[in-house]
């Protein structure tokens, strides 16, 4: 189950913040986006639960981890956060900023980037020792 969670996360996210702007402009009931947001930020906070602790982080040489590049030439050279993380990062805020910070159809568009955040968390694949000789 949670593995298929892990898996779909992305697919979630799109669906919600589709489904958030969807009501943003349509109008649809309150309760409906919350009622939405609650049950994504549960699927966020169960994958968190289950698997954002117990990543188990492999060492320098078994990711072929350069001691002369930093984490954030690791980062965009695409080989730490899982593909397609920081695409989902920038349309998530791009909902929030649609539907309004502070409304109530921007719940499910902030419970979804909640989603990719933990998605981004528990797939990472960063070296275990994060020291650096600089």
């Amino acid at each position: 189950m949670i593995e298929m969670l892990s898996k779909h996360a992305p697919s979630i996210e799109i669906v919600t913040l589709c489904a958030a702007l969807l009501a943003a402009w349509t109008g649809a009931p309150v309760w409906l986006p919350k009622s939405f947001a609650v049950v994504v930020g549960g699927l966020a906070l169960l994958l968190f639960a289950a698997r954002g602790g117990r990543q188990t982080l492999k060492n320098r040489e078994e990711l072929g981890f350069d001691r002369d590049r930093s984490w954030l030439e690791w980062e965009l050279a695409g080989q730490g956060t899982p593909p397609g993380y920081y695409i989902l990062a920038f349309f998530g805020f791009l909902t929030i900023v649609l539907t309004g910070f502070q409304s109530a159809y921007a719940t499910p568009a902030w419970a979804a980037s909640a989603l990719g955040i933990v998605w981004g968390i528990v797939n990472r694949e960063y070296p275990a020792d994060q020291e650096t000789d600089h």
